[in-house]
């Protein structure tokens, strides 16, 4: 039920950034948003951080480059894409993850998990064919977000072996600040209009969706089993698929919800395989 709550919050955010790129710059809201989520979970870390290694530092700042290009890319795609497409396909960066274990880790793939690629791939086809609304610039932007999001499971599932996981995820959070900072001159001219709306999507995504998501994530997926754990993430683009169609209208067409539909198969083809 935590975990569910968890993934709860994480639907809720592709409607909240969406309502937020009507008051923020992409850059500038993924840089407030990830300072306060360290503000909130700071005096859990700070400990920890006084006393990690430069190993871990640079282990996190890297997991924390993947973090950054991930959201970075998802809150600009939400600029030109509905919130429902942009979930579904931010959901494929769990049938990508095996396959960069086998490259990153030298894992090994199977059967299910192959057929779990060409389901998703298909239902991405079926997602962004014409008469679905056709594969536009924040679709193409949501897909580097799956694998940059893919590469970063992936360092997780490494780095967190030799550290603290909370130690981690302040790196992490960290990195995304200072390179959202870096990175507003060079790539968007900034603005932000201050209103309710704004106030309450920093809310769900900083206060809910970042910091206390990644808390319940951490504490309660070692209670359970690794694929019951990712049955329940599949929920996520379900959640924010309902909240789109309530709060904005959203709705896909018989070719969107047919891709949509065998993406998250797909996803639980290739967990469920395991």
């Amino acid at each position: 039920m935590w975990l569910l709550l968890a993934t709860f919050f994480w639907g809720v955010t592709f409607v909240a950034v969406k309502d937020a790129m009507l008051y923020a710059s992409p850059l500038v809201f993924l840089g407030v948003r990830f300072l306060l989520a360290g503000l909130a979970l700071l005096p859990f870390c700070y400990k920890g951080l006084k006393t990690l290694s430069r190993e871990g530092w640079r282990d996190g700042m890297l997991i924390g480059v993947f973090l950054f290009a991930g959201f970075a890319f998802q809150t600009v795609g939400l600029v030109y894409t509905t919130a429902t497409r942009s979930a579904f396909i931010t959901g494929m960066c769990v049938v990508l993850v095996p396959w960069l274990s086998v490259v990153m880790l030298k894992t090994k793939s199977d059967a299910w998990q192959i057929l779990g690629v060409i389901m998703a791939a298909a239902g991405l086809y079926f997602l962004s064919r014409p008469e679905a609304g056709g594969f536009n610039k924040g679709d193409l932007l949501t897909a580097l977000c799956a694998v940059s999001f893919a590469v970063e499971v992936v360092l997780v599932q490494k780095f967190t072996q030799k550290h603290q996981p909370m130690d981690m995820i302040m790196v992490q959070i960290l990195t995304t600040v200072i390179l959202s900072a870096i990175f507003i001159g060079a790539l968007e001219k900034p603005h932000w209009q201050w209103s309710d709306s704004l106030l309450l999507d920093l809310a769900v995504t900083s206060l809910l969706a970042t910091a206390g998501a990644l808390v319940i994530q951490f504490y309660w997926q070692r209670r359970t089993t690794a694929t019951r754990a990712a049955i329940i993430y599949t929920m996520e683009p379900l959640f924010a698929a309902g909240f789109a169609f309530v709060l904005f209208g959203e709705m896909l067409p018989m070719a969107g919800w047919l891709g949509a539909g065998m993406i998250l198969a797909g996803t639980l083809t290739a967990e469920l395989g395991k």
